[in-house]
């Protein structure tokens, strides 16, 4: 090679490229950032309120702890992080871009640059549009107290512990339980 092409050859290879992700597709005009989910205008019937799911829970606790031997009445209290949490269909684009530059002394050099892009999919429902839900995640439980009477005997104590820890997959170090006083 002369000069002149050699001195060029790296130009030439970093319009090629250039070229070459313009028909690939990888790179974009300015299309501002994805649209955020709308919120929804009202609350969907199946959706519960943080309340509604400690009581619930609460109630199924309840029913289920007066049933083990050893144990009377109950009382549970449920502690929960958040409401329930959707996942949403997203789709994704990615496009990646690669220069390769090389300089008259043989150095060479290579820089790679790559974009992701989500965006919720939504359908058409009722003259507007939904986002599709992939699934729907229980709330996390923070905490239970049980206060119970029986409890005063270290195996009930263990067996309401078990019970709750493996009825909400709660850690047992969450799960405080207590006697109940007697009533006169």
């Amino acid at each position: 090679m002369d000069g002149w092409t050699k001195a060029r050859t790296p130009l030439l290879l970093a319009v090629a490229l250039l070229a070459a992700s313009l028909f690939a597709g990888g790179i974009r005009g300015r299309e501002g950032p994805p649209p955020a989910p709308a919120k929804e205008a009202a609350a969907p019937a199946t959706e519960e309120t943080m309340a509604a799911y400690e009581a619930r829970y609460a109630a199924m606790l309840t029913e289920v702890l007066e049933q083990v031997l050893g144990v009377g009445r109950v009382t549970v209290m449920v502690n929960l992080d958040s409401t329930e949490e959707r996942v949403y269909e997203k789709n994704t684009r990615t496009s990646r871009q690669e220069t390769v530059e090389s300089d008259g002394q043989g150095g060479r050099r290579t820089i790679g640059d790559a974009t992701v892009d989500e965006e919720v999919v939504r359908l058409a429902q009722g003259g507007g549009e939904a986002p599709v839900v992939v699934k729907t995640l229980k709330p996390r439980v923070r905490g239970v107290v049980v206060v119970a009477e029986g409890a005063e005997s270290g195996a009930v104590r263990a067996w309401i512990t078990d019970v709750v820890s493996r009825a909400l997959d709660v850690p047992p170090h969450r799960v405080a339980v207590v006697p109940k006083k007697a009533v006169r």
